[in-house]
């Protein structure tokens, strides 16, 4: 083989070797996380929350559409909690009937500020149906496709009614009834599935969805998530992402969401992670 044969070939298995290697960026605690949204809303990040909860839940929108269009799946339940993350859930749902789907909105407990209500007076305005607190159930077996955004990265504790049962319902073991009767549908969760420990992940041995939006950057729970996995959040400033070195990967064309299916810690990251987890199990 001459050397300009052999040079060739090294090119190239170097070539197959980095587009085969996995894509690696940071993932981050509940306190990174609140730290990234202060910054943003800070004087000197100029965001409002409004803005914020705008471009998430367009993301959410997005990233259903790529996985379930509304030609085969338009019935879409979207479940918010009375938080921020419920908030992204409203939004979503305003974008969902624009893109041609037929949101139905369970929402039992109703954040308090005014956003929330103009929020709520938006979908209402649209016609979109209000699925009463007690008829969740009835709601879940009409779903094509189900929206998880009842809690975010800051929920800590047990989980309580009004959440509780409905939550309980994507369990696997409620789903081997609900299958004899409809097949359940896929469920995708905003951020972190609800119930689960932001960094610890499925500590309460909740659901586990089809699919996670993650927002900003990838909590340190979502580790534990095998599904498809994309990451919304096309507004952090470069010198914010580099200040907290989140390494994200570049968004598609005009894209709100990327597919970070697979995607690994940072190495560092991966060293640090894997030697807190060998000092909890000699603890």
């Amino acid at each position: 083989m001459s050397s300009t044969t052999s040079t060739q070939a090294q090119a190239s298995a170097a070539s197959s070797s980095a587009d085969s290697a996995p894509l690696r960026l940071r993932y981050i605690d509940a306190f990174t996380a609140q730290k990234i949204d202060e910054e943003l809303m800070s004087p000197s990040g100029g965001f409002s929350i409004d803005q914020l909860m705008e471009l998430a839940g367009l993301s959410c929108a997005q990233a259903v559409f790529e996985c379930y269009p509304p030609t085969k799946y338009p019935n879409i339940l979207v479940a918010c909690g009375p938080g921020n993350q419920g908030g992204d859930g409203l939004v979503a749902a305003r974008h969902l009937y624009h893109f041609g789907y037929e949101p139905s909105v369970w929402y039992p407990k109703q954040g308090k500020t005014e956003l929330f209500s103009r929020l709520k007076v938006q979908l209402q305005n649209l016609g979109l149906h209000f699925v009463p607190q007690d008829d969740f159930q009835d709601a879940l077996e009409e779903a094509d496709v189900v929206l998880d955004s009842v809690f975010g990265f800051s929920f800590k504790g047990e989980v309580r009614e009004p959440f509780k049962a409905p939550l309980e319902n994507f369990k696997y073991e409620s789903r081997i009834e609900f299958e004899a009767r409809k097949k359940m549908p896929p469920i995708v969760s905003v951020d972190i599935p609800s119930s689960w420990h932001v960094e610890k992940g499925n500590l309460n041995k909740a659901f586990t969805p089809s699919v996670l939006i993650s927002l900003s950057a990838p909590k340190l729970g979502a580790l534990q998530f095998n599904g498809r996995h994309f990451l919304g959040g096309r507004f952090l400033p470069e010198d914010l992402e580099a200040k907290f070195d989140l390494q994200l990967p570049d968004y598609p064309g005009t894209e709100q969401v990327v597919e970070i299916t697979g995607a690994r810690p940072l190495e560092s990251q991966e060293v640090e992670l894997h030697h807190h987890h060998q000092q909890q199990q000699q603890q």
